[in-house]
């Protein structure tokens, strides 16, 4: 009896321990909490199939599926869970597959000189061991730059999947046939063979990861010429904006000797009236300057002014509250990231919107304890779908701003949020400043 109850801890591990490893990488789909409760559902039935076999038919009964019924509960896990594309999950699904057939061969390995419900005991303590060291290392040091290719990458996914399967044939061929492995003596090559195999695995992946990110590398520096050339347009419609207002301001100082002549006489020929309407038209002229100052921030500035005069155009009202100091700890490359591609996706929104509907843009910037608060709100079409977290573009190629906003929030360690209310959608985004920066 003690024997077939640490054989049902063994399968329970296994599948705890496989949901774990799979669940440290993992974009969990919305709503999580609902998803994971699916999940656990299949879990516990899957498991109590095996538990219902073993304890009425007897451990030989369930040696010949336990595996299949493991790995099926794991798939569905992924089915139910993972919000990343399927040729994403494809690879994570296929890679975790390897890894537990490696820890199970490397606790059964530690457990071979034990007999009965000692090796069944061992065994349950050397995958305890190696779970306990692997699953934190996963989450702390593998899912930042995982996620950060998932977000990156596209395409090159689809292919992705090919390295973890070969390795799962190369070690189901190896550790299986002729005979399974613990069929082996110690002495034997295969053993050797393992090793080579799992040592050659990690360098694969390693190497992988190296040309994944050098792609990813490629993409980021793609990206950031973009922006800086959209930088570099922002300050040419800003100088602009600054030669005309300086313009202006030179004639209305060359004119000004006039004006007050003119003044004088209208004055002394008690011509009132017209003077009120004078003096109106000289403020409406002083008034029209087509530069703007919406924040301390320069880059900032640009920024608010180039969508502010595109928005005008269109017939889009527009308002700001921002406070933005000139010093924020955030790379200007970065800022022209996050408030360009808001605001761009603001104004995109609106335009979709006919005339005659209500089309008008709300941007609310603040600095408060070293941390950019964005907040843009903007009416939009009530047909905008998601997926996870993140709108659905609605134009061919596009998608590209909302996953940059994501991508640079967390670089800053700051969050990037989107939704949609009663016809509105609004954009959220909190930076942390650079401390050393300010």
């Amino acid at each position: 009896m003690l024997y077939e109850f640490l054989v049902f801890l063994s399968f329970l591990q296994s599948v705890i321990g496989f949901t774990l490893m799979s669940s440290s990488v993992m974009a969990f789909k919305k709503p999580v909490i609902k998803r994971i409760v699916t999940g656990f559902a299949v879990m516990i039935f899957g498991i109590s199939m095996l538990s219902y076999t073993l304890f009425t038919r007897g451990i030989d009964a369930v040696d010949s599926f336990a595996v299949f019924v493991i790995l099926l509960i794991q798939l569905s896990w992924f089915l139910i869970c993972s919000r990343d594309r399927f040729s994403v999950s494809l690879f994570n699904f296929l890679t975790f597959v390897n890894i537990y057939i490696a820890i199970s061969y490397m606790s059964d390995t530690l457990s071979i000189n034990f007999d009965g419900s000692a090796f069944v005991g061992v065994r349950i303590a050397g995958r305890l061991a190696i779970y306990l060291v692997l699953i934190p290392l996963l989450y702390q040091f593998v899912r930042p730059p995982f996620r950060r290719l998932v977000a990156t990458l596209d395409r090159e996914w689809k292919t992705s999947a090919i390295v973890p399967l070969m390795f799962l044939i190369m070690q189901i061929i190896v550790l299986y046939y002729p005979e399974p492995y613990w069929y082996w003596t110690r002495d034997m090559w295969a053993r050797v063979i393992i090793a080579m195999l799992y040592l050659l695995f990690l360098a694969v992946y390693y190497l992988l990861y190296i040309q994944a990110n050098a792609i990813v590398e490629k993409y980021d520096l793609e990206k950031r010429q973009l922006l800086m050339a959209q930088q570099e347009k922002l300050w040419e419609s800003e100088l602009a904006g600054y030669q005309e207002a300086r313009a202006l301001v030179l004639q209305q100082k060359h004119d000004m000797h006039h004006h007050n002549e003119l003044i004088v006489e209208m004055l002394r020929n008690g011509e009132t009236e017209h003077l009120i309407h004078y003096m109106q038209s000289v403020d409406s002229a002083l008034e029209a300057q087509p530069h703007r100052i919406f924040c301390s921030n320069s880059i900032a500035n640009s920024i608010f002014n180039a969508y502010f005069r595109r928005a005008e155009a269109e017939g889009i009202q527009m308002t700001f509250h921002t406070s933005l100091p000139e010093k924020t700890g955030i790379d200007g490359i970065d800022l022209t990231c996050v408030l360009g591609n808001a605001l761009e996706n603001a104004l995109e929104g609106c335009l979709r919107l006919t005339e005659d509907e209500a089309r008008d843009i709300a941007v609310t910037v603040k600095f408060i304890d070293r941390r950019l608060r964005v907040q843009v709100e903007n009416t939009c079409r009530s047909d905008i779908e998601f997926e996870g977290e993140l709108p659905l573009t609605q134009k061919q190629g596009g998608g590209t701003g909302t996953r940059s906003i994501v991508y640079t929030a967390e670089r800053y360690d700051g969050t990037a949020g989107f939704s949609v209310k009663n016809g509105r959608f609004m954009t959220q985004i909190v930076l942390n400043g650079n401390e050393n920066s300010l």
